[in-house]
């Protein structure tokens, strides 16, 4: 995986502030909070709403289903493994660089219903 996504990196684009698109390609969010002893992450839109805290060991597990083609990087589709963050999710892994792995991974393996061989 080539993507940036680790504890570490979202520590840094918190101090740095660093800004980045939801899903949606509309909404622009930064991590306003980290929780280090609940290893949570509170989000901010530029409206100034603050969400609720998000686990990362949640943001984990929904990451390996991207990246094992399990789940595709789309909102709707990430909102099923974690209600009402779908679209925030998709935008941070997306600016992480995941979407370009998960494609590439997802290409590798024939479509739903298919065969390699047609």
């Amino acid at each position: 995986m080539d993507c940036s996504f680790r504890w570490e990196t979202l520590l840094e684009m918190k101090t740095n502030g660093v800004e980045f698109f939801a899903g949606d390609g509309f909404k622009r969010l930064r991590i306003v909070e980290i929780n280090e002893k609940t290893k949570s992450v509170h989000f901010i839109c530029e409206l100034g709403k603050i969400t609720w805290p998000l686990k990362y060991e949640k943001l984990e597990e929904v990451h390996r289903k991207v990246h094992g083609g399990e789940v595709e990087l789309i909102p709707y589709k990430i909102d099923k493994l974690v209600p009402t963050w779908g679209n925030y999710v998709t935008g941070l892994f997306k600016y992480l660089g995941c979407d370009k792995d998960a494609k590439e991974i997802r290409e590798s393996f024939p479509p739903e219903g298919g065969s390699e061989t047609g």
